[in-house]
């Protein structure tokens, strides 16, 4: 068993214990409490985040340095003048 299926395991117990309708906020606070591993470091703490924040996107988190909206595809090419279009 991998360190990550082991975190995904302990979050499954977790989320057992929470009602459905806890807020983001309280999730967070009790998978962070159950955090199996000894020191939060290397594989076992990669592991552990991963599966935390494929658990708390669910509910609507939002990992650090992600934005929000992916940027326009064309965003940052110059633009003809007459049509509008990007100029590739």
């Amino acid at each position: 068993m991998s360190w990550y299926e082991r975190a995904r395991e302990a979050i499954t117990h977790v989320h057992a214990s929470l009602p459905d309708d806890a807020p983001l906020k309280e999730r967070q606070k009790a998978v962070d409490a159950a955090y199996p591993f000894g020191s939060r470091e290397y594989w076992p703490y990669k592991g552990w985040l991963k599966a935390r924040r494929q658990y708390l996107c669910r509910y609507g988190y939002v990992p650090r340095g992600h934005p929000k909206e992916p940027p326009p595809l064309f965003a940052n090419l110059p633009r003809d003048p007459e049509t509008g279009r990007p100029v590739i």
